[in-house]
């Protein structure tokens, strides 16, 4: 059983004060429990995060550090480490919501492993199930999420947005700076962790996401992530669904027919997925299409 945790949250333009407060809660009722909440501001500009924050500060056995300059998610989560006290991290996405009371506890319980994953939901919302694509992104793969199909390619299914790790196995093996664009960071420490035989164990102790990006914001994101696979796509092989894809249009000579069916359609596409009832079918049509767009 852990006895000393460090809980990480990184965070831009986010308030994550109701977050903390709820860990905080669960950590002070834990027999013997050493613990501390760090919350890193990667150069936050927005005033009523910043203000909420602060508050995070005078709490008891909890931090805020604010960074000059926004470094990027990896940078951010590996100065988090670096920067706890105790042996064991849980890193948590800022602003996800925790429901389950022995949440900190499942955790503790795995000692055996080098890093654990918990997993993500969508917390349930009618209203955004009509209009918000990262919400129906989310909803759609919940269950190739649970830790049975994770634990069935454990390194290929790793996310880092609710993961405890061995302080001493993320400062030897830390995210990849390099990778400055969004996405693909998780992806790559994944393969990083099986290229050093590292364990890895996916439970089913799940947080709940409850901000939900404009369409906008998010196809934008997308568009973003599949650059950023575009420059690892050597170092990804094997690694990510959509590189497979690919490969298998080119081992059939389909690329220049998808591409003739994706062009005249993808500035309408992008419309229905920006606008106010996206069809969650076409995304990963444009995703594809998207990233053999690209120019090397």
């Amino acid at each position: 059983m852990i006895q000393q945790l460090s809980i990480l949250i990184p965070t831009r333009n986010d308030a994550c004060l109701n977050q903390v407060e709820a860990l905080q809660t669960m950590a002070s009722k834990i027999d013997g429990l050493q613990y501390e909440i760090i919350v890193s501001d990667d150069n936050s500009t927005d005033p009523e995060a910043i203000k909420q924050n602060e508050i995070i500060a005078t709490m008891e056995n909890c931090r805020v550090i604010h960074r000059t300059e926004n470094l990027g998610r990896a940078a951010n989560r590996n100065f988090l480490a670096r920067n706890a006290r105790f042996d064991w991290l849980l890193f948590l996405d800022c602003n996800v919501k925790i429901n389950n009371g022995k949440f900190l506890k499942n955790y503790l319980e795995q000692d055996k492993f080098d890093v654990v994953n918990g997993g993500i939901i969508a917390e349930t919302d009618k209203q955004l199930a009509k209009h918000n694509l990262r919400y129906q992104y989310e909803k759609s793969v919940e269950q190739k999420h649970v830790a049975s199909k994770r634990q069935q390619r454990p390194y290929k299914s790793f996310r880092t947005s609710n993961f405890m790790v061995r302080r001493d196995v993320m400062l030897a093996k830390p995210l990849d700076e390099t990778v400055s664009g969004y996405g693909y960071e998780d992806v790559l420490w994944g393969k990083t962790l099986y290229n050093n035989r590292l364990t890895i164990n996916h439970i089913d102790n799940s947080v709940a996401i409850t901000h939900f990006e404009s369409n906008t914001t998010y196809v934008a994101k997308v568009e973003e992530a599949m650059h950023t696979l575009h420059t690892l796509r050597h170092d990804l092989i094997g690694y990510s669904p959509l590189l497979a894809k690919v490969e298998s249009l080119r081992k059939k000579h389909l690329i220049s027919l998808y591409l003739m069916l994706y062009k005249p359609f993808a500035k309408c596409i992008r419309k229905n997925l920006i606008g106010d009832k996206p069809q969650i079918k076409l995304l990963n049509f444009y995703k594809l299409g998207y990233y053999l767009c690209i120019k090397d």
